[in-house]
């Protein structure tokens, strides 16, 4: 009794509705979209979470890991800062060295120190934007 409603003696038959078909592929479509993003979900949480790859190592070259021996004795080195200079904070990398200043006032300035030779390469003074308040 395909296309019937109910099981009397007339049998009433289903209203034809045009467009269940195009609801059909949509509700298909939109079931595989969610499958799909709920798996790329996953796999970026595990990436994430260190369940990817592993990362290879930064391997240097011969000539860069010579360049970066294990350091030298140097003795004591003495660098000379302003009159009534407070040091602040600091940063360095492989060569440089440098010192973020609080001078005498409010004025603040970086200093630069070559990590080789223990010298100022220079000095940076930090002044306020006249436009800002």
């Amino acid at each position: 009794m395909a296309g019937t409603i109910g099981q009397g003696e007339t049998p009433e038959k289903r209203p034809v509705v045009p467009y269940l078909g195009a609801v059909k592929v949509a509700a298909a479509v939109m079931a595989v979209m969610i499958v799909a993003g709920i798996g790329i979900l996953g796999v970026t949480v595990m990436k994430r979470a260190g369940g990817g790859k592993p990362e290879t190592a930064n391997v240097l070259p011969a000539a860069a890991s010579a360049a970066i021996a294990a350091p030298t004795a140097f003795g004591e080195v003495s660098l000379q800062l302003p009159p009534r200079a407070r040091v602040l904070d600091m940063a360095m990398d492989q060569q440089r060295l440098v010192l973020h200043l609080q001078l005498a006032g409010r004025e603040k300035a970086l200093m630069i120190v070559d990590l080789e030779t223990g010298r100022s390469l220079g000095m940076i003074r930090l002044k306020p934007d006249p436009l800002e308040p």
